[in-house]
């Protein structure tokens, strides 16, 4: 992959986890959030990128290395931005969401809470590199079955390859 496309794939996560961390605070989505980053963030990003037509996935070996990358960037900006919004309603509104985190928040050390932070990372980007590696799969499955029920199509994109 050339460095485009993995700025456009960390630029993507950034923002797909900003924005689940600012929505996770929320009572009763928060976990939808949290399963949204967990599983859901490769398959978006990646999805969004192929529809865009910035990004081919040729090999599962790209998928995996795709969806850890997804993976953990956008769990690092999904903990940042739930940690300062939850910090913000604890210390400014005196409103807690959820208890346990805000007192983890705003009770332990630094150190204990970016711990924290890249074991959650590490977590995203395994369960990540296995969605992405499932959305490769599903992916390809697809073409295949359309090229199936669409052979002309398929023999026009394969004259189309061999001028190129």
């Amino acid at each position: 992959m050339d460095k485009f496309i993995i700025k456009n794939i960390i630029m993507l996560s950034l923002i797909l986890g900003a924005i689940l961390g600012l929505l996770a605070p929320i009572p009763y989505v928060g976990g939808v959030m949290l399963f949204a980053v967990l599983v859901l963030a490769a398959p978006i990003v990646v999805l969004y990128l192929i529809m865009d037509s910035k990004l081919d996935l040729t090999t599962p070996k790209d998928s995996i290395i795709t969806g850890a990358l997804i993976g953990f960037c956008s769990d690092l900006t999904f903990a940042l931005c739930y940690s300062i919004v939850m910090v913000i309603l604890a210390q400014g509104f005196h409103y807690t969401p959820n208890f346990f985190l805000t007192a983890m928040l705003t009770h332990s050390p630094v150190w204990l809470v970016l711990l924290f932070i890249l074991f959650l990372g590490v977590l995203c980007a395994t369960t990540n590199a296995f969605s992405g590696f499932a959305t490769f799969y599903i992916i390809n499955f697809i073409r295949d079955m359309y090229e199936k029920q669409h052979p002309e199509v398929s023999k026009q994109n394969n004259n189309y390859a061999e001028y190129k």
